[in-house]
């Protein structure tokens, strides 16, 4: 595993433990058609205050703060970053003055139980089979409507929330809604970012698609065994 990626993985931990809500991973800031950077993490906070995080595996310096304050300036949303530290007193100096949000790991992410280091496993075994994209089949009895449909591939051709929302012509919190519908109904499980949720939506897609194609298939051939018996009895006549 990457460090980089699992470093961001602690991050979200840390976030979730906290209250906060992912919305978005390795978000792009585009501005006026240029993509000019990246984020780590959108999340926000249960008041509602959207942050844009940046994850660094060791201690955060001045230009990591810098770096966590200009992309959350672009993107009209709150700085943090989540590290091991500041590396300095000017780094500190920096994060006070532009007001950035510091998390600390080693402050937050302790693992105390035995069952918590299971989950954090499980966890890690689940993003690498998320990864594979293999087509996944719907619960026993559900369906899915052509809205639902839409949804899906409107998501897993995007690359964010904020962009399928615009696809859809819906707000943030109602694609959230629907997404919600669908985990209750067991089609989907909770994701907690964007990424994950897009790979969700493809596997469920191509199971679709499979199954689709194999009702075709079955149809063919049911046509094709009566035009054999329609033959056999003009034989045997």
């Amino acid at each position: 595993m990457k460090r980089g990626l699992s470093s961001e993985r602690v991050a979200i931990g840390i976030l979730e433990r906290m209250g906060f809500k992912v919305l978005d991973t390795r978000k792009k800031i585009v501005k006026d058609g240029v993509e000019v950077g990246e984020v780590d993490i959108v999340a926000s906070n249960p008041e509602g205050e959207v942050y844009a995080v940046e994850v660094k595996a060791g201690k955060a310096s001045v230009s990591d703060i810098r770096q966590a304050y200009t992309g959350a300036l672009l993107l009209g949303m709150r700085p943090m970053v989540i590290c091991k530290g500041l590396a300095d007193a000017a780094a500190e100096t920096v994060a006070r003055e532009l007001n950035v949000k510091v998390l600390t790991i080693p402050e937050y992410y302790i693992l105390l139980e035995v069952e918590e280091l299971e989950l954090a496993v499980k966890a890690a075994l689940q993003a690498f089979a998320d990864e594979l994209s293999y087509p996944v089949p719907l619960p026993y009895g559900e369906k899915l409507t052509r809205e639902e449909i839409k949804l899906l591939k409107t998501i897993a051709s995007s690359n964010s929330l904020e962009e399928a929302a615009s696809k859809l012509k819906l707000t943030i919190q109602d694609v959230w809604r629907k997404v919600s519908d669908l985990r209750s109904r067991g089609i989907i499980r909770a994701s907690w970012s964007f990424d994950k949720l897009k790979v969700q939506a493809k596997r469920i897609l191509a199971y679709k698609e499979l199954n689709d194609r194999l009702k075709r298939i079955e149809r063919r051939l049911d046509r094709v065994e009566r035009m054999l018996e329609d033959v056999r009895r003009k034989v045997e006549a």
